[in-house]
């Protein structure tokens, strides 16, 4: 028979702490064999067959090698809850009795955490499901490739948008581990959270010449510095103060030996902003700055790819969220998250339902420093694995309740 109490965020955490260990294990076997963008084929079948054993109904190779559970309960809303399984090309440093068994491979992001966090999540709402407690449904999206997209150009959140892994879906939340905050914190907020980020590429082209009679050539190399010079006073002088956004030349290649003058000049970078007005200026406002190298007699050819569009997080889903945290944490624990500047495949989610995006504390204050991600010596304290899975959880539930109340 159904149980007629509600189950508690304060209850759903003490239950992530009583399968820590579990949570813990999860993370550490994803951890030690890290797979790349839609390669996840090994943390595929692990995550599977673990859900398997927790009598969750699955389907496999959505969105290529992602994975989609599914729990149900009892007639309401039926709520998302995502997490990233690919990893990254680094060479892990740390040393641990658990770090990568693949060479140049790592889980430098929290991929692994976030992952294992949602089979914790899944772990507790199949148990609220059985004892006849939880008032509506859950979908379990764990989707590859989030660091990077195929040759389409599609990122495993995209596919899964597309492939109809959030069809049905009235809300949506993800967790992703966040260095910068403290252990027992976890930090949203609603509106833009995290940036666009489009690629591009400029080839400059000059003509070549003997370094000794420079007035022979007309030096891309020089030309290449008037063309960052004006890139670089896009944002200070053609952007709105009050308009976050920024451009970053990353690379810069040209010429072979030191007394050649080359005959073209290479560079990329990524623009990154928040709303799409002001994503439209940065790409025109690049284009026209590449134009100082046809005035000085050269010629250009840029190309700009844009990649993820800005994560954007509902009010009401963030507050939610935000209010199910605060139940076990404390509201001091739960602040307004800042904008940051990086991109995130869930802003794809985000737009196909109603979603809020967790950032989760990770941090020991006892450590000597903070383990950033995209390093090779990033590390979690993994006491946050049982705060993040009960955070999913807790905003899956509190958001049935409250609109599956609405709706009756």
């Amino acid at each position: 028979m159904p149980e007629d109490r509600p189950v508690t965020s304060a209850e759903l955490y003490q239950r992530a702490q009583s399968i820590q260990h579990r949570i813990r294990r999860w993370r550490r076997t994803i951890h030690q064999y890290p797979e790349l963008t839609f390669d996840e084929h090994r943390t595929a079948g692990y995550v599977n067959k673990e859900l398997l054993d927790l009598d969750i109904e699955t389907q496999t190779e959505v969105a290529k090698t992602g994975i989609v559970g599914h729990i149900r309960g009892s007639h309401g809303p039926l709520v998302g809850l995502r997490a990233d399984m690919d990893a990254l090309p680094i060479q892990e440093e740390n040393g641990s009795e658990f770090d990568s068994t693949r060479p140049g491979l790592m889980h430098a992001c929290g991929h692994d955490a976030h992952t294992a966090m949602l089979m914790g999540a899944a772990a507790l709402l199949k148990q609220v499901a059985d004892e006849g407690r939880l008032p509506g449904s859950v979908r379990l999206l764990f989707q590859p490739s989030e660091e990077a997209s195929d040759d389409e150009g599609k990122s495993g959140g995209m596919r899964m948008v597309e492939e109809g892994a959030l069809a049905g879906i009235d809300a949506v939340f993800g967790v992703h581990v966040d260095p910068t905050q403290d252990l027992g914190v976890i930090a949203t907020r609603s509106g833009p959270l995290m940036a666009s980020a489009d690629e591009f590429e400029i080839s400059v082209q000059g003509t070549g010449g003997h370094a000794a009679r420079p007035q022979a050539a007309n030096d891309p190399v020089v030309l290449a510095a008037h063309a960052v010079h004006a890139i670089h006073h896009i944002v200070s002088r053609r952007l709105d103060p009050l308009e976050p956004g920024v451009i970053t030349i990353g690379q810069i290649h040209g010429g072979t030996v030191n007394n050649v003058i080359p005959d073209s000049v290479y560079l990329n970078g990524t623009i990154r902003s928040f709303t799409p007005d002001a994503r439209r200026l940065l790409q025109e406002e690049l284009r026209r700055a590449c134009g100082v190298v046809e005035s000085l007699g050269g010629s250009f050819e840029l190309t700009i790819k844009e990649g993820y569009p800005p994560t954007v997080l509902d009010p009401e889903a963030t507050r939610i969220a935000m209010e199910a945290a605060a139940e076990f944490l404390g509201e001091e624990n739960v602040p307004e998250a800042s904008m940051v500047m990086a991109a995130e495949d869930f802003a794809y989610m985000a737009q196909a339902a109603p979603g809020s995006f967790l950032r989760l504390g990770t941090h020991n204050p006892d450590w000597p420093q903070r383990y950033f991600v995209h390093t090779s010596t990033f590390r979690i304290d993994e006491d946050a694995l049982p705060v993040g899975a009960a955070a999913l959880a807790a905003a899956a539930v509190k958001w049935m309740r409250e609109r599956g109340a609405r709706d009756e």
